[in-house]
């Protein structure tokens, strides 16, 4: 009865936050959610997972000041994951994710006739571009030493559409389901677990090296760092939380770097993970703490999330 009141907790949590906030818009960029946050897949492991993004923006900066939005503008993205990680030898495992996303934006122009108002919206929706990343794990926990530190290495592959139109006009390039362009994806994560305490101190940092896609366009690069901790409140039950620093360089297309694009971005994300031996259920809220931006900038105001994990130990059941 006690797991199951934790699972209705849970759920419930999922529940709330999904209803009070609008869906939320991502900007471009490289998520270190899922199985880009975690370590190593153990040999003959397989980890399948499915997972649920909500991202609002609706918080407009101008460098660190908050101002209001001159164009009036709201934001907001709906991202369905999946992913697929499997050990293939003892410290070596490839993570595969895609995602189907679907982008809003709301624009309010008032008219130089009458000076009434106006709603435009704009949508793009696909298939987003695949994540492919290989890990190996230099230091693997054990009885003696809780340390673990694991790298890894891939590329993002220009799977989703960046030419979606809508009336004939093509759609501002974030919101396009892909960016066009192949990029590089460098990959660290590190653990050290306090058993007498109940708590693990995790550290996961992903810098984005991004190439040009075919109009030219080129996504700065981004380092993005979370320093987090998780405490095991039951076996089946940990709190998490963390800091999220987020480093974007400017865009770059027709031969200079665009305004109103890169800059420093700082999130607290604290969340609550149900665990059983086959599957982990966890759910979080996205909060921002700190922005420092290039120009006038529309920024994440809130995300939430989901993520259901299964477990499979594909050795163990083929004997």
């Amino acid at each position: 009865m006690k797991r199951f009141a934790s699972v209705i907790w849970l759920i419930t949590i999922v529940g709330i936050i999904h209803h009070s906030y609008a869906q939320g818009c991502c900007t471009a960029g490289s998520s270190t959610f899922g199985g880009l946050e975690r370590g190593i897949s153990k040999e003959g492991t397989l980890n399948l997972g499915l997972g649920f993004i909500n991202t609002s923006l609706n918080a407009t900066y101008y460098g660190r000041e908050k101002i209001s939005d001159p164009l009036n503008r709201i934001s907001n993205v709906s991202s369905f994951n999946a992913e697929i990680e499997y050990g293939l030898a003892a410290g070596v495992s490839v993570l595969i994710v895609g995602n189907f996303s679907i982008k809003n934006r709301e624009t309010t122009v008032r008219s130089s006739i009458d000076n009434s108002k106006e709603e435009l919206n704009f949508e793009g929706k696909g298939v987003g571009d695949l994540i492919i990343t290989g890990k190996y794990e230099i230091i693997t926990p054990t009885i003696l030493s809780s340390l673990g530190l694991t790298i890894g290495g891939g590329v993002k592959l220009p799977v989703g559409s960046y030419t979606q139109e809508v009336a004939g006009s093509r759609l501002a390039i974030d919101l396009q389901p892909g960016t066009g362009s192949t990029d590089v994806l460098l990959w660290a994560n590190f653990y050290k677990g306090f058993q007498p305490l109940n708590f693990a101190l995790i550290l996961n940092s992903l810098y984005r090296y991004a190439g040009s896609n075919l109009d030219g366009y080129r996504f700065g690069d981004e380092l993005i760092m979370t320093f987090g901790g998780e405490y095991y409140i039951e076996d089946y039950l940990i709190l998490s939380s963390s800091l999220r620093f987020r480093f974007a360089n400017k865009d770059f297309w027709g031969g200079r770097f665009l305004p109103s694009t890169g800059g420093a971005y700082v999130d607290f994300t604290p969340g609550l993970v149900y665990t059983e031996k086959l599957y982990n259920l966890k759910a979080f809220i996205q909060l921002p703490v700190y922005r420092n931006v290039q120009g006038i900038q529309l920024t994440t105001s809130v995300v939430v999330g989901a993520e259901l994990l299964f477990k499979f130990n594909l050795i163990k059941e083929n004997r």
